[in-house]
């Protein structure tokens, strides 16, 4: 075993729930009225070394008789209870992403100072992980589903990926025939603040990473009187446009160039210079996998869509990714594809033995199409990958293909998630890193024009959020923020230097 998988494992382990819950039918409720809800009391009983405890709420705001979601949660008590100041409630992104698993991360989700002084509380949103987890396809479809082409460029191709974009979500409406209209993240948002209630807190305080900003920010919307100390690292822009389609394959590509700009003063580094030489080598690479699939352990095949997956995910992290992703690519080079495979099997939670470890795909897709129901017509693809492809060579055809991919949710009812226009009572932080590929920069500042009472800070530095990944700028701030409400400059930036 090589010398960066263990690390490999422990870092996705955060990223990813670690849940085999089936759905469930909604169960009734014995509650009258939203009143009801917000006057639970928590059970908390013993699990391992932690708490848990089930939150009620309602499966439908707007009609309290449809049944309740039953919500996980997760306390991990203050160390130094004598200088506990209260709760954290904390998510780590996704959509999918489990808050329990966060919660329970230690060092990785937040410094002493803060597990000193605060309970950490995760729960898993409606749908993900242990909270009536929404389930679409099987385990061997799924497979089927992640080997598929997703850069189709024949006809038979289009027509298997068309195929497939309707099947999933005609899976999830199927197996989740009562609760996957109300998996959204207005509800999320909602649901947070019945369990605020059901803590005793006045105000939520809340660490929010990624898809764990856009929760953030629409509870900021909805109760501004009730915002505590609020950290949204690694902000979503709640207005998904065109436009924000073109800075998210900008920020992957430029993501992917300083990648490959580091790999080439490594020794391990089986790219070739010049620069652009390099970036073509991953293109043609691509290219091939699409053509001649690399066979792996298990009679499975590495495709091209496993390879685009392993990469893009690798970009996440410098410190520990880019490491990996060097070893998998100089492995795939040389005929063997395991450690992209494992890469990508990873990310989706896939077990040696073939099954899934979560539901995170498949809430994944189900939170954001029910948030934005909106996708490309097949006829309209062709020119969308055109486009998106004079920007990026390497992502634009999987981000041009990839806007149809909630085709299947369009024209229903759904609470749609849109530019929000918060004013909280208590200010709130918003974290950007310059060169997150997976939430620009830019994003911390849209989403500051959108919560009136803000201050951003940013960090100089590679990969996805700030908080936890090695700055000592950026952790001191936060850190000061959430136990003395002190909060910088409005625009303070973190040097990339200063790694921990």
């Amino acid at each position: 075993m090589r010398k960066h998988l263990s690390v490999l494992i422990v870092l996705l382990l955060v990223f990813t729930a670690c849940s085999s819950e089936t759905a469930s039918k909604p169960a009734k409720s014995e509650f009258s009225s939203l009143n009801d809800f917000y006057a639970q009391e928590l059970d908390w009983k013993k699990c391992g070394r932690f708490q848990c405890a089930q939150l009620l709420v309602p499966l439908n705001y707007s009609n309290l008789n449809e049944g309740v979601f039953q919500i996980a949660l997760t306390k991990v008590a203050a160390t130094k209870s004598d200088s506990r100041i209260g709760n954290l409630v904390v998510n780590p992104g996704g959509p999918g992403g489990s808050g329990i698993d966060y919660a329970q991360g230690g060092l990785r989700t937040a410094s002493n100072e803060i597990l000193n002084r605060f309970d950490l509380i995760g729960f898993d949103p409606r749908g993900v992980g242990r909270s009536e987890p929404v389930q679409c396809l099987t385990d061997s479809e799924t497979d089927e589903f992640l080997a598929a082409d997703e850069t189709p460029d024949t006809a038979a191709e289009i027509t298997q990926r068309n195929n497939w974009v309707d099947r999933f979500a005609i899976a999830c409406k199927e197996q989740n025939p009562t609760t996957w209209m109300h998996v959204g993240s207005w509800n999320v948002a909602r649901d947070m603040d019945v369990l605020r209630a059901a803590l005793g807190d006045e105000k939520l305080n809340w660490l929010g990473k990624s898809y764990g900003t856009l929760l953030g920010a629409l509870y900021a919307e909805l109760f501004p009187d009730r915002v505590g100390r609020f950290v949204l690292d690694g902000a979503v822009d709640p207005e998904f446009n065109d436009e924000q389609v073109i800075t998210q394959i900008t920020a992957f590509e430029i993501a992917l160039n300083r990648f490959i700009a580091d790999c080439l003063t490594r020794r391990d580094c089986p790219l070739k210079a010049p620069q652009a030489n390099a970036y073509q080598q991953l293109v043609n690479f691509i290219d091939n996998l699409d053509q001649q699939p690399m066979p792996v352990s298990d009679n499975r095949l590495l495709t091209q869509s496993h390879g685009q997956t392993a990469i893009l995910i690798g970009l996440y992290d410098d410190a520990e990714f880019w490491p990996f992703l060097r070893e998998a690519l100089d492995m795939a080079f040389n005929g063997d594809g395991e450690y992209l495979m494992l890469l990508s099997d990873l990310i989706s939670g896939r077990d040696s033995d073939g099954t899934y470890l979560d539901n995170s795909l498949a809430a994944l897709y189900a939170v954001n199409c029910v948030d934005y129901a909106q996708a490309l017509a097949p006829d309209q693809l062709q020119a969308e990958v055109a486009r998106l492809s004079e920007i990026s060579e390497f992502f634009g055809p999987l981000f041009g293909w990839g806007s149809s991919a909630c085709l299947g949710w369009m024209n229903q009812e759904l609470e749609l998630v849109r530019k929000v226009a918060a004013n909280p009572a208590q200010p709130v932080l918003i974290v950007g890193t310059k060169y997150d590929p997976a939430t620009p920069i830019q994003w911390a500042f849209a989403l500051a024009n959108q919560i009136s009472n803000s201050t951003v800070l940013q960090w100089q530095g590679d990969g996805h959020t700030a908080y936890r990944r090695g700055s000592k700028c950026v952790d001191e701030i936060i850190d000061q923020y959430l136990v003395s409400g002190k909060l910088p400059t409005n625009g303070t930036i973190c040097a990339a230097a200063g790694r921990n």
